[in-house]
C-alpha cells in the first residue's frame, strides 16, 4: 500500500475494533471494507481459514498495521 490512501481519511471509526473475515485477496469486498474501516481509525484484526489463505491474507492485515492475525 502506498502512502496515499484509497479512502478519504476521517475518525468516524476512531477507538472502535472490527473483526474482518473473508478476505481471500486485495479484490475481496471484506478487503474493501477493511480499508474503509482503517481508513476511518478503526483497529482492525483478521481471520483466515487454513495456511493457504494465510499467505494471502497475512501481507494485506500488516499493510494495514493489523496487530491481531488469527
Amino acid at each position: 500500500m502506498t502512502d496515499e490512501t484509497p479512502f478519504p481519511a476521517g475518525a468516524l471509526m476512531k477507538g472502535k475494533r472490527g473483526l474482518i473475515m473473508g478476505v481471500a485477496n486485495k479484490n475481496s469486498i471484506a478487503w474493501s471494507i477493511a480499508q474503509q474501516l482503517h481508513a476511518q481509525g478503526a483497529e482492525i484484526a483478521f481471520t483466515y481459514l487454513n495456511e493457504a489463505m494465510e499467505r494471502r491474507v497475512r501481507p494485506l492485515a500488516e499493510s494495514l498495521g493489523a496487530r491481531l492475525i488469527l
